[in-house]
C-alpha cells in the first residue's frame, strides 16, 4: 500500500518539527513527518542549545533576533516548557575584531537587543571568574539564553500533531525516487508519494538528495563538547562566554549540577558517516580546552573532567544554512547546513520556509539562504572567517 502526503517533511529534528508545525499553523492538509528513530535523536539531542542573536550576517542577526522572541514566551507562541534560562553573553574578542563587533552591537541595538562595550571590571562584575588582560573588546548583551533541546523538539512535534500533522517515528528512508511532480519515498515502513517533499534530515540530508541527482554542498564534522567541575558550583546567574581570543573559539556556560559546558566553534573533525558517531572524546581535546579554560578562569586549573559528548555538524562552505527550493526539482525543499549554529533560527526559519512551500511570500526573507548562491559564487561570509559565530 502506497500512503500519500500533501506535504512530506523528512527528519524529527528541531528544524523538521518546526517545519511541520509551522505548516499545519499556516493551513496545510495531510501533513506527514518521517523520523528514522525518535523525536529529536540526532544531531539536535546533542545541542548546547544557546540563543544568541550575535551574528555579523545580518539575515542570521535578524532571524536570531526574531527567533529569541519565540524561545522567550515558548510556552505562549508555541506552547510548552523549554526550559529557557536568560544568563546573558560576554563575547571577547582581539582588537582585530573591534570594527565588526561595534557595528554587529549597533545592530542588535536596532533590534531591541541591549548590547553595549564592557571594560575589564565591568565585566569581571558580571563574570567574577575571568581574567581577561589579554582581550581586546568585550561585548555584552542582556537577553542571550539557552533552553533544553528535547522540551523545544518534542513541543513543537506535540503541537504540529495538535494540528493534524501525523508524526512516524522508526521509519527510516531508504530511497528517494522523483517521477515528475511526484516524489516516491522509500521507507522501512512502506512507500510514501507526495508533491512536496521537503528534507530536514541534517547530516543525512546530503545523501538523500544525491539519490534524485542533487549535489549539496555539504560537509560533516565531528564537534565535541566537555563539563568540567571544581569544588565551587559554576552559577548559572554568569553569563555565557563566546571567546574569539582563541584559535578553537571556545564557548562556555553554566549545565546543571554546577558544571561549566565547553565547547569549541572551529571545523572540527571531518567525518563520511554520520551513523559511525560515537560520544569518545580524546584525552588531547580535554587537555587542549582544559588548558584554554585555566588560561580564562585561572579557579579552573584543576578542574575535574564530568563527561563528554560529540554531534555532528553539517557545515556548508560559506558556514550559513541552505534553505528553500532545490532547482531543477519542482516540489523539492531543503532546510540544512545550519553549520552549528541552527538551533537559535528555527522558530523562523521554519516559519519562513514553511510559509515558501506553500507558495506565499515570506514574513521574514530566506532567499539569501538560496542553494543557488554556491552556483552564483555568492556566499554569505561572516566578518570573523570561517566559523559557527557567522
Amino acid at each position: 500500500m502506497t500512503n500519500t502526503a500533501d506535504y512530506l517533511v523528512i527528519g524529527g529534528g528541531l528544524y523538521g518539527c518546526s517545519i511541520a508545525y509551522n505548516l499545519a499553523r499556516q493551513g496545510a492538509t495531510n501533513v506527514i513527518l518521517l523520523e528514522r528513530g525518535e523525536v529529536c535523536q540526532g544531531a539536535t539531542a546533542k545541542s548546547c542549545a544557546i540563543i544568541r542573536t550575535h551574528y555579523s550576517v545580518e539575515a542570521n542577526l535578524v532571524h536570531a533576533a526574531e527567533s529569541l522572541k519565540v524561545f522567550e514566551a515558548f510556552d505562549e507562541r508555541i506552547g510548552g516548557d523549554i526550559g529557557f534560562q536568560r544568563t546573558g553573553y560576554l563575547i571577547l574578542g582581539p582588537e582585530a575584531h573591534r570594527e565588526p563587533m561595534l557595528r554587529v552591537f549597533q545592530k542588535q541595538n536596532e533590534h531591541r537587543i541591549d548590547t553595549r562595550i564592557l571594560n575589564v571590571s565591568e565585566a569581571r562584575e558580571f563574570h567574577p571568574l575571568l581574567r581577561l588582560f589579554d582581550v581586546g573588546v568585550i561585548g555584552y548583551d542582556t537577553r542571550t539564553g539557552y533552553c533544553d533541546p528535547y522540551l523545544a523538539t518534542t513541543a513543537y512535534a506535540k503541537r504540529a500533531k495538535d494540528l493534524g500533522v501525523q508524526v512516524l517515528t522508526g521509519t527510516k528512508v531508504q530511497d528517494l525516487k522523483e517521477n515528475g511532480i511526484v516524489k516516491s519515498v522509500s521507507t522501512s515502513a512502506g512507500m510514501f508519494e507526495t508533491p512536496n517533499l521537503i528534507i530536514a534530515a541534517g547530516g543525512w540530508t546530503a545523501k538523500l538528495c544525491a539519490s534524485l541527482g542533487v549535489d549539496v554542498p555539504l560537509e560533516l564534522s565531528r564537534h565535541k563538547v566537555i563539563t568540567l567541575k571544581t569544588e565551587e558550583p559554576y552559577s548559572k546567574e554568569w553569563p555565557i562566554v563566546k571567546d574569539l581570543t582563541t584559535e578553537d573559539k571556545i564557548y562556555f556556560r553554566h549545565d546543571s549540577g554546577g558544571v561549566v559546558l565547553v565547547g569549541t566553534g572551529d571545523h572540527g573533525d571531518p567525518i563520511e558517516d554520520p551513523d559511525g558517531l560515537t560520544d569518545h572524546v580524546d584525552m588531547d581535546h580535554v587537555e587542549r580546552i582544559s588548558r584554554l579554560m585555566e588560561q580564562r578562569m585561572p579557579s579552573y586549573g584543576n578542574a575535574e573532567l564530568v563527561r563528554g559528548w560529540t554531534g555532528p555538524y553539517d557545515i556548508t562552505p560559506d558556514w550559513n544554512p541552505i534553505l528553500g527550493p532545490l532547482p531543477g526539482i519542482e516540489g523539492l525543499f531543503i532546510a540544512v547546513g545550519f553549520s552549528g549554529h541552527g538551533f537559535k533560527l528555527a522558530p523562523t526559519l521554519g516559519e519562513s520556509l514553511a510559509t515558501v512551500v506553500l507558495g506565499k511570500k515570506p514574513r521574514l526573507p530566506i532567499d539569501m539562504y538560496s542553494f543557488s548562491r554556491f552556483q552564483e559564487d555568492s556566499p554569505l561570509h561572516g566578518a570573523y572567517g570561517i566559523g559557527s559565530i557567522s
